[in-house]
């Protein structure tokens, strides 16, 4: 897969992201948060191969700006062979029992 290609398949699974949510693809300018969610939540976007490690996932959350949104981030695995990729999304519990409790 060239790069060109990989930004485009990055490009339309943000765009997915932010359909099925009713958010709003911020992305294009390559930072770290790529849908936002109203005032509600701003969110990384990774489509990837293999799942990363909550390590990973951890540090993706921290890149983000605290702006009063909830953080999260979302990852798509990429579809394999007769089955569709698993879809995640992770918030830290803190951030949620702030806005939910």
């Amino acid at each position: 897969m060239t790069t060109s290609r990989q930004k485009a398949v990055g490009s339309a699974c943000e765009r997915m992201v932010a359909n099925l949510l009713g958010g709003v693809r911020v992305g294009q300018d390559g930072g770290p948060v790529d849908v936002l969610l109203g005032q509600y939540a701003a969110l990384q976007v990774k489509n990837l191969a293999t799942l990363p490690s909550l390590n990973a996932v951890r540090a993706m959350l921290e890149a983000m700006p605290e702006d009063g949104r909830m953080r999260g981030v979302v990852v798509v695995e990429r579809a394999g062979r007769g089955r569709r990729g698993l879809r995640t999304i992770t918030f830290d519990l803190d951030d949620w029992a702030a806005w939910h409790a």
